[in-house]
This record gives C-alpha cells, sequence and structure tokens, in this order.
C-alpha cells in the first residue's frame, strides 16, 4: 500500500516501513543485527504485528555464544551460511562509529537492509496516520527553512524515518564544524556567551572551544541534572571558563521531577514516578535561572549569545521556559530534532511562533539512524 505526500513541491511516496516489512517476512527470512534496548522494541513490535524474526547476530568482537531474547547471538557469516536464501536485515542500535558505519553500509549493498526510526523518546513514528494528522505543521515547518540543503535534510530526514533506508541518511550526513560555519561565530565583534542546557559533561563546550581555537568564549552557563554527569562537567571546565554550572533540568517552569537516571545521554524526566529506581530532580526554566544575570555585560548586539538544547526529549519544555530570552535577545540557538519524532517540526515551529526574526537551517550529523539532527537559528541581519 502506498500514498502520496506533497510538501511543496517534494513527493514523499515510501511506505512505511512495518508495512512493508510485514510483506517480506513472508517472502524471506528478516534477522535482527544487534542487541539491547533497541532489539527489545524492535522484538516487541515484530510480536504484536505477526512479523517473525529469524535470527539475531551481533558484529563478531560481540558473540560470545551467548542467547538474546531465545536467539542464539550469531555472527553475519553464520547467518549467511544458516539461510538458504537471501535475508533482510534490520538494524536495531545506534551508532557514530566510523567503523561501524561503514559495516553497515557495506552490508547494505549485499542485502536488504533497513534501520527503523523508533523515536528516542515517545511513542510517535512515522507512519500514514502520524504524516496525515501532522502534515500541515510539516508543511509550515518546512515553508521558513532558509537554504536548499536544509529542505533537502528535513525531507529526506522524514523519508529515513518512514521507510528504514539509509540512502537517504548517506544523502544529508555533514561535518558538524561546517554547521557551526552557519553561526558566524568566528566574527563576534565581543567574546561568546555559550549557555549549554543539557551540558552532559562538557562534551560541546569543549567541541565549540577547538572550534574557535581556543578562543572568544568569555563565559559558559551550563545546566545538568544528572549528578555524575554533573561532576564529570565541573572537571572537565575548571580553570577554563568564567562558568556558573547548575545541578538543575531545564524545563519550562521551577518544578520537581522525576528523573531517570542513566549517568549518561539518555539521562530522561518523567511527569510521573517510574518506578522504585526513579529519583527527584529540580528542573526550572531558564528565564528563571536568568533574571538576575547582566546580559548587558556581553553588549547584547545580535550573535552574541548561543543557546543549545540537547535535553533527551524535554527540548520543547526548555525552549517555553526560555521564551523570554529568545524573544527579547535573539540568542543564537542549537536545537536538537531527534528525540521525539514530532521535534522535527514541532520545535522548529515553537521557536518562530517566539520570534520570527530568524533564519532556521537544519543538519544532520554522522549518526546512524537519524540522531544528531539539529536545527542551526541565527538572528536576521
Amino acid at each position: 500500500m502506498s500514498r502520496i505526500f506533497l510538501i511543496k513541491n517534494n513527493k514523499i511516496t515510501e511506505t512505511p516501513l512495518w508495512d512493508y516489512i510485514k510483506t517480506v517476512s513472508d517472502k524471506k527470512p528478516v534477522v535482527l543485527y544487534g542487541m539491547g534496548n533497541g532489539a527489545d522494541k524492535i522484538l516487541d513490535l515484530c510480536a504484536e504485528k505477526n512479523i517473525k524474526i529469524s535470527a539475531v547476530f551481533a558484529s563478531d568482537e560481540f558473540v560470545r555464544g551467548h542467547f538474546f531474547r531465545g536467539f542464539e547471538v550469531r555472527k553475519i557469516s553464520e547467518i549467511s551460511k544458516i539461510m538458504q536464501s537471501d535475508f533482510c536485515i534490520l538494524v536495531a542500535f545506534a551508532t557514530r562509529e566510523d567503523e561501524v558505519i561503514n559495516r553497515i553500509y557495506e552490508l547494505d549493498k549485499n542485502h536488504e537492509l533497513y534501520v527503523p526510526g523508533f523515536p528516542v523518546f515517545g511513542d510517535n513514528y512515522f507512519d500514514f496516520d502520524f504524516l496525515g494528522e501532522n502534515i500541515k505543521s510539516i508543511e509550515d515547518a518546512y515553508s521558513v527553512l532558509s537554504d536548499k540543503e536544509s529542505e533537502r535534510a528535513y525531507i529526506d530526514a522524514i523519508n529515513f524515518m518512514i521507510s528504514g533506508k539509509l540512502k537517504y541518511l548517506k544523502n544529508i550526513s555533514s561535518p558538524k564544524f561546517d554547521a557551526l560555519d552557519l553561526l558566524d561565530l568566528q566574527n563576534l565583534n565581543k567574546d561568546l556567551c555559550y549557555i549549554d542546557v543539557g551540558a552532559y559533561n562538557g562534551d560541546t563546550v569543549l567541541e565549540l572551544r577547538e572550534y574557535l581555537k581556543y578562543k572568544n568564549i568569555n563565559k559558559v552557563i551550563a545546566l545538568e541534572p544528572d549528578k555524575k554527569n554533573f561532576e564529570k562537567l565541573k572537571i572537565n571546565l575548571k580553570d577554563l571558563f568564567e562558568c556558573e554550572l547548575y545541578n538543575i533540568g531545564a524545563w519550562s517552569c521551577e518544578e520537581t521531577l522525576f528523573f531517570d537516571s542513566k549517568s549518561g545521554r539518555n539521562s530522561s524526566f518523567n511527569i510521573i514516578n517510574a518506578g522504585n529506581k526513579a529519583k527527584t530532580v529540580q528542573v526550572n526554566s531558564l528565564d528563571n535561572l536568568l533574571k538576575s544575570f547582566d546580559f548587558n555585560n556581553i553588549n547584547n548586539k545580535i550573535g552574541e549569545m548561543l543557546i543549545k538544547y540537547d535535553v533527551e526529549g524535554s527540548e520543547y519544555e526548555a525552549l517555553i521556559g526560555s521564551a523570554e530570552i529568545i524573544k527579547k535577545y535573539s540568542p543564537k540557538l542549537i536545537v536538537s530534532l531527534y528525540h521525539r519524532t514530532e521535534d522535527i517540526f514541532k520545535l522548529l515551529l515553537l521557536i518562530n511562533s517566539i520570534n520570527a526574526d530568524y533564519d532556521f537551517y537544519i543538519r544532520k550529523h554522522k549518526y546512524i539512524p537519524c540522531w544528531d539532527l539539529n536545527l542551526y537559528a541565527v538572528p536576521k541581519k
């Protein structure tokens, strides 16, 4: 079954992945590449849709005669020998490692291969129902993009999330430093004030410092709710910058939320208690936290403040909690668009509703699946 959705002059004609896999599984074996949370999601959905998974394999270095969900985990060479015919591969993990990415692309050359586009958070994924319900918002977000590369990245990212076909990712992957060039940070009249919302261990602060060749960052304000990550953040930024570090989460208001702490990038908030392991954490809006901050000290000409939002599915709330700053000061913005399926259009439209005086760019950086898809918002000159 196929339908055509039009976004301006672009046609989205891909069949949703799970509708297609259902038909494929009747004709050839479907095997899973990878283990862990992603594989659990695929196996659960396949069971729900009566799609048979015939085998599970892993990269050779991870195969040690063990089992996953009742499947003996094998090497790809073993799978090729066992199967009497060609087979379809579903990739069940995420990676940014060059060696692993190259291995997946090589498998894609020799087999029918797909990467299911599960959201990091939430239950929505792109299918005909989701497209139909949100096509107006998808079109509206596309209409405010500022260059052809962003339009292509937007359409190809959606096509990937619908179909799981790697060709769409390959078309739009670009180096992160090239995307930072869009922000014109090298030509600032004043040193940069960098606000890192979801700072993890300070890695993006150090990345930005490297990009700017160790100059032009005058002040760092960073928010990180996970206690272990926060301790690493303090160590990594010690003596490098003038810093204000907050062991707190970014939200739309001052609140206490439950927090699923994983001491890594996937720590996230829960509105309701997530179980015995859930901890409480204080959250607040950026507008509240920085009420007393003297922005005049950074001579607020356009482009001297940069805010990055990477808060594991809470970007919408964090942006609402920054509305006053965004409206009044037009800071440059970097916003993750991939944690929730709807983020690719919903976050862009939210920022545009707060302050329409932006040029909007979308860039996708090296990752399988469609992670590290970011919005770069630059104040119009």
